[in-house]
Parts: C-alpha cells; structure tokens; sequence
C-alpha cells in the first residue's frame, strides 16, 4: 500500500482522468485492470500497490509525487529533445487547466456576491494580468518589435496596483448577503478543481513570506 494515498490520489487521478476525456473503463482497460478497480481508487476505497501508482504515472505521463499530491509540477523534462517538447506542452496544458478550475470557483463566489460591477473588476484585473505576461514573453523575443505596445512597461505596476486596490476598496465597501462560505465547503463543492486554486494561494502566500522577510 501507498501511504496517505487517500488524501490526494484520489482526486488527481480522476482528475487526469476527466481533463483527457477518458472514461473508466477505457483507463481500467488500458491499465490492465478492472473498471470497478479503479472507480474504486477514484473515490478513495482502495489504495493501489507500488507498481500500479508507477503504471497510472507512466500512463498519463505526470511524475509519483504528482499523483500523491506531494507537488504540482507534472513531471520533469527529460533530456530528449521530443520529451521535452511533450514535456512542456503537458505543462502548458497542466497550466492552463489549473487557471481554468481556479477561476471557476473564484467567480463562483463572486457571481454569489450578485454585483455585475464585481465581475467587471475581475475582467480587468485578469486583463491587465495577461497584457503584462503576454508582453514579457513577446518581447523576450528580440527579433519582436516591441513598438506593438503603446505604453511604457514601467507604468504596468503602478496601473496593476491602483486597479487591484480599487477592486478592494470596492469589497470593503459592499453589503454581501451571501451565504457564508468555506474552504471546505468549495473543496466539497468543486472536489476535481479546488486543488488548483490551493496550488495557487500556498504558493502566492509563500512567495510574499519570502518579500516580507
């Protein structure tokens, strides 16, 4: 047996699962193994030996620790130059999954909250979010012409910094009449997704310990 398997195989491995559209019964049967097998290490019922966890980590091509929730980088990029381009595609898609689950449940509490002028806020914050990744990734290019944006990046901060506080202003400021919520309440609500908003709050708290230092 795999231990504390439970507390996060489960939920990741039905999550690999649903993201490639797969069913249980084409995993099982591609695994070897009954489909009542493994909806039962989907909900926790039953926990898998050692070379069934490596099988169903060679199977959808992410690492053991990744499986076992014990990190959130999919898998390490090996030394093949096609690896590697597998590689970081199943990261960008990895990445682009984990924003989509993570934005579902933040605008699941804010839809609760019943103020369209919220949902505007966040479009903009998210907005300006991705003009700023965008055009540091466009112009790290240097056969790029940067003269595609029309504003100096040195005013991205100052501009991403009044339109966040703005938003919180705009927070402290409101009545909410929504029911009271939980972390565990969106885990039960959104079981396959809350893991990809948790990825994303450990690391953000953890990186402004590290400024606060």
């Amino acid at each position: 047996m795999v231990n504390e398997m439970n507390k996060e195989f489960p939920r990741i491995l039905t999550l690999l699962r649903t993201e490639r559209g797969l069913s249980q019964k084409q995993v099982a049967n591609d695994l070897n193994i009954s489909q009542g097998l493994l909806s039962h290490y989907e909900n926790g019922k039953r926990e898998c030996n050692l070379d069934t966890l490596v099988r169903i980590a060679k199977y959808f091509d992410v690492s053991c620790d990744y499986l076992l929730g014990t990190t959130s980088i999919p898998n390490s990029i090996k030394n093949n130059p096609k690896q590697k381009n597998k590689t970081v595609t199943n990261a960008l898609n990895e990445q682009l999954s984990k924003m989509s689950h993570a934005l579902e449940i933040f605008y699941s509490v804010i839809a609760s909250y019943q103020n369209p002028e919220l949902i505007q806020y966040s479009d903009d914050i998210l907005s300006l979010s991705m003009y700023s990744l965008f055009r540091s990734a466009f112009v790290a290019n240097s056969k790029n012409d940067e003269n595609n944006f029309a504003v100096n990046k040195d005013s991205i901060s100052p501009a991403f910094a009044l339109l966040s506080s703005s938003f919180e202003r705009k927070m402290e400021r409101m009545k909410i009449t929504a029911p009271k919520t939980s972390f565990m309440k969106l885990y039960n609500e959104f079981p396959l997704e809350y893991k990809s908003l948790n990825d994303i709050i450990i690391f953000s708290e953890e990186y402004i310990k590290k400024l606060d230092v």
